[in-house]
């Protein structure tokens, strides 16, 4: 696994023509970003954010997406207990 990594590193570094630790910083801030995201849709499924609070963070239509997700499951979970 860490030989693949090294390995993707330097071709995507060779590709663009940048240092391998422009590479890793630029993978380090989407994985922050993407985890950023995650979370505060988390707690705003979990009600520990207002709905205005998580748009203005994590935008209209990701917020609506992870609305729309939490209530299928919602849904499965009812389905399931009923069956």
């Amino acid at each position: 696994m860490a030989a693949d990594l090294t390995e993707r590193v330097q071709e995507i570094a060779e590709a663009r023509g940048v240092p391998e630790s422009e590479v890793f910083e630029q993978a380090l801030e989407r994985g922050v970003e993407d985890m950023w995201l995650d979370l505060t849709t988390t707690r705003y499924l979990n009600g520990e954010l207002s709905r205005s609070e998580a748009v203005e963070s994590v935008g209209e239509e990701r917020l609506r997406r992870a609305e729309r997700e939490a209530e299928a499951v919602e849904e499965d979970v009812r389905w399931g207990s009923t069956a």
